[in-house]
């Protein structure tokens, strides 16, 4: 089977990319030709070198028998998709794209795409159950898989290099700022959490370089400027976060709907146990945007981590190995372009 993936050629610098590149390389562990296609440009070139992963033409991908799209087929090709299987995988959070609907007065008619593209794909997946029970409201649900999302377990060494962080516990925040994800509160709570663990320090990463004098105000214009001095790293995108990740004490999810971005995943994986505001995959649940919940869990998380004999750090890698497995969900994805294929028949 031929598989062609399109999305934007963005190496470190995009989860969907990445989890774009984790798909092609479990489809030809399983024996299949799977490639990577620019949707920008027409091109088997690259700006930006990673590795063993080159993008075809979009001559090539024609030759393709499943057509996954994980940013828009270009214009171009779009002919050619009726004699394929196709899916589509949205990454793109519900809440962030209705809201991008309404302060662009539909100029950019990014949630209603989302809904076209439930009736003009064969198969669309929503990347997470909170997006999945959204899209099904709209569609049949027969047109409709939930798989859930996963990373290439392989890449994530907990044994690679590791900053050293110099305050205990080092709890690690790396959201990029959405309409569903706001990486203030877990600032807000720091002095809260200093009360009851008083070397306790916030490492902030990946905050956006465009609005950097609205991140100054909230750390600097802070009374005694406390907010920055309780922060031991405050750092702007950042295309490597693993040797951060691998230091860290505690990862919080920002994520107000309880969805594990792709870096929690990674947290998780190299035994980081991570707060969120829900979800099924970790014991630490705040209430959300509660300051004081969210010092108790980090209070919670760091008893667990230093009490005799604790578990904590390879009880989260299992639970990372059970939950994020790309390795186990591609077949599930080879599984859906195989019936697609049959139907097409």
């Amino acid at each position: 089977m031929k598989i062609a993936h399109f999305c934007n050629w963005a190496p470190r610098r995009s989860g969907m990319f990445e989890s774009t590149k984790d798909a092609v390389k479990y489809e030809r562990r399983e024996g299949h030709e799977s490639w990577f296609v620019n949707t920008n440009k027409d091109t088997d070139k690259y700006d930006t070198d990673d590795g063993w992963l080159t993008p075809v033409t979009w001559d090539k991908a024609k030759e393709a028998d499943v057509w996954v799209m994980h940013s828009l087929i270009p214009e171009r090709l779009k002919g050619d998709s009726k004699k394929k299987a196709c899916v589509a995988v949205l990454h793109g959070p519900n809440e962030h794209m209705l809201w991008k609907e309404f302060v662009s007065e539909r100029k950019e008619q990014a949630f209603n795409l989302h809904i076209n593209i439930l009736w003009q794909y064969d198969a669309t997946e929503p990347i997470n159950q909170h997006e999945y029970e959204i899209m099904k409201l709209y569609v049949e649900v027969v047109r409709l898989l939930y798989i859930p999302n996963s990373i290439d377990l392989e890449r994530v060494d907990a044994n690679g290099y590791a900053w050293k962080y110099e305050h205990r516990p080092a709890i690690i925040s790396c959201d990029v700022l959405r309409l569903e994800k706001l990486p203030a509160h877990i600032i807000w709570a720091m002095p809260r959490i200093v009360e009851k663990i008083p070397d306790a320090r916030l490492n902030i990463y990946s905050l956006a370089l465009e609005p950097i004098s609205t991140w100054r105000n909230l750390f600097c214009r802070s009374k005694d400027r406390k907010l920055e001095y309780l922060c031991e790293n405050i750092q702007l995108e950042n295309r490597d976060l693993m040797p951060f990740v691998r230091g860290a004490d505690i990862g919080f999810n920002n994520n107000v709907s309880g969805i594990l971005s792709r870096v929690c995943m990674e947290m998780m994986a190299v035994g980081v146990p991570v707060i969120s505001y829900g979800g099924p995959y970790t014991p630490y649940i705040a209430k959300i945007w509660d300051m004081e919940s969210i010092a108790d869990q980090v209070y919670t998380v760091w008893a667990d981590l230093t009490k005799p004999g604790s578990t904590t750090v390879e009880d989260t890698k299992e639970r990372a190995r059970e939950c994020f497995d790309r390795a186990k969900e591609v077949k599930k994805f080879i599984a859906l372009y195989e019936k697609l294929l049959g139907s097409k028949k």
